[in-house]
């Protein structure tokens, strides 16, 4: 198995990954910000959906790793798009629940968009609305969320990493409202090396320690 680093890297297209994280998230907004930079430097668009604190770290990843010119421009020419979690997230539910029509209104143009700007037709985003979904009890509506996403990443060549603010090894007693995360991704990081093989591709439970 590819480390996350190379996985991170090499996301494809329809490719869906997520990082549980726990409380420290110097690790994540470090990954978030290489999974992008990525993406800034071959010409992608960038999509990033997040809190507002997590914006601005990541933010500074992408700069650390690329020339703030080339960060700037893409902002200003509409390939970079930072929007806020917790709004966007509003405007997807219907009776509090995440909503499909709702869903491709807000989140499809928005990766349109972006993709029409980008030199290679190709998307990268970031994303946390699970988590805020996750952190508030709504676990069946954070797989719906999950659900929704994997339905448009493929048709709109987007490749997704999102995450969760979530101890595996807290919630082993918890594997039934896990098992739904699992199944929903590609890949998942637990913790800082463990690396999972998610559902959509591989059976759930085959894992290996990588380095970051």
């Amino acid at each position: 198995m590819a480390s996350w680093a190379e996985l991170l890297s090499g996301a494809e297209p329809g490719e869906h990954v997520v990082q549980l994280y726990g409380d420290d998230d110097r690790l994540l907004c470090r990954n978030v910000g290489r999974y992008l930079a990525k993406g800034l430097r071959r010409g992608d668009g960038l999509i990033v959906i997040a809190t507002p604190e997590h914006t601005s770290a990541i933010a500074r990843q992408i700069v650390e790793e690329c020339p703030g010119a080339t960060f700037d421009a893409a902002h200003v020419a509409g390939r970079l798009v930072m929007l806020d979690a917790e709004q966007t997230l509003a405007r997807l539910l219907l009776d509090g629940r995440p909503d499909a029509t709702r869903f491709r209104s807000v989140v499809g143009e928005v990766i349109a968009s972006v993709r029409g700007r980008a030199a290679t037709g190709s998307v990268r985003a970031f994303g946390e609305m699970v988590s805020l979904l996750w952190d508030a009890g709504g676990h069946d509506d954070a797989t719906r969320l999950e659900e929704l996403w994997n339905g448009i990443l493929a048709d709109s060549c987007c490749s997704l990493f999102c995450a969760y603010r979530l101890d595996l090894l807290h919630h082993v007693g918890h594997a039934a409202s896990l098992h739904p995360i699992i199944a929903s991704h590609d890949h998942v990081l637990a913790g800082c090396n463990t690396l999972l093989s998610g559902g959509r591709r591989h059976r759930m439970g085959k894992s290996s320690t990588v380095s970051s």
